[in-house]
């Protein structure tokens, strides 16, 4: 198990009317799982999928931890090191992709010095040589709190007790959503289950104008909000939709260029969106409905 590819156990969606009552919940960090071996002061790190990343995250070569060995299980995030000094640091999914996608030794030690990662864990699935997912959440989070101490690379992701409470605070700060862990559940590899851990999304919704349309390749109309370009709807809605829309936008075109046909007055739209990127796009974002102009968003 140690130092080989194993698929953690993933998180199983609920939407926010199926919150549980558990006791254990969690911020839902936007950046992406990391599995980190740890064996006699040497690390490797793997993403859920089995690719190895350590070279990519040399903040990682420095952690010591109190034990021989041990796999921990958490997030990877990236904090802005060049934000304004007077802004509280902030972690963006962009540049945790960015941080990703670095792999060359000098592209790592370039970005490195101005994204830094940094990994919240929440569970704990080896120590000292032996697997401990037969444990319940609630054992191996005490394990965990004891492995690990809060450091610029580590630490170990807040619980709280209520779980309706925390996302009605994620959802007001923009954060992505809520983890929720059954105190009494072992972990699973490679399985899903709504009675051991479960994540739900604080999706946020905005009115949209379309105003391009992708001609060729793959399904794309282009989105503004008050006249600024937010990214490309690449999710088509439903068929009769489509067929609604290409009706009323072929009366509605006044230009061709670079493979997109432009719309003008444009056609509204409720979407459905992750978060907004670091540069103001909507990050996934999914049709919902055709709307008026002035719809509450």
């Amino acid at each position: 198990m140690l130092n080989q590819i194993i698929k953690p156990m993933l998180l199983y969606p609920l939407q926010p009317n199926q919150i549980k009552s558990w006791k254990y919940n969690s911020l839902k960090w936007d950046g992406f799982r990391a599995l980190i071996h740890y064996e006699n002061d040497k690390v490797r790190a793997f993403s859920r999928h089995g690719t190895e990343i350590t070279s990519r995250f040399p903040e990682l070569l420095n952690i010591k931890l109190p034990v021989k060995s041990a796999i921990l299980d958490g997030e990877c995030i990236v904090f802005d090191l060049n934000q304004p000094k007077d802004h509280p640091p902030k972690y963006w999914w962009d540049d945790a992709m960015t941080r990703f996608n670095t792999k060359t030794e000098s592209g790592v030690k370039r970005i490195a010095t101005t994204l830094r990662a940094h990994f919240p864990l929440w569970d704990i699935l080896y120590l000292n040589g032996k697997p401990i997912l037969e444990k319940t959440f609630k054992e191996r989070r005490e394990v965990l709190k004891s492995v690990v101490k809060t450091s610029e690379t580590l630490s170990v992701t807040p619980l709280y007790d209520n779980g309706h409470e925390l996302f009605q605070k994620a959802k007001e700060l923009g954060l992505e959503g809520v983890c929720q862990y059954s105190g009494d559940a072992p972990m699973i590899l490679n399985g899903r289950s709504e009675h051991h851990v479960v994540k739900v999304k604080a999706y946020q919704y905005i009115t949209c104008q379309i105003e391009s349309i992708r001609l060729k390749g793959n399904f794309g109309w282009g989105l503004s909000v008050n006249g600024k370009y937010v990214g490309v709807l690449e999710f088509p809605p439903s068929h009769d939709e489509i067929r609604a829309f290409n009706q009323i936008s072929k009366q509605l075109i006044c230009g061709e260029s670079k493979g997109w046909r432009y719309l003008e007055p444009l056609i509204s739209c409720k979407i459905k969106f992750q978060c907004f990127t670091k540069d103001g796009k909507l990050r996934s974002p999914k049709f919902e409905e055709f709307c008026t102009p002035n719809s509450v968003q």
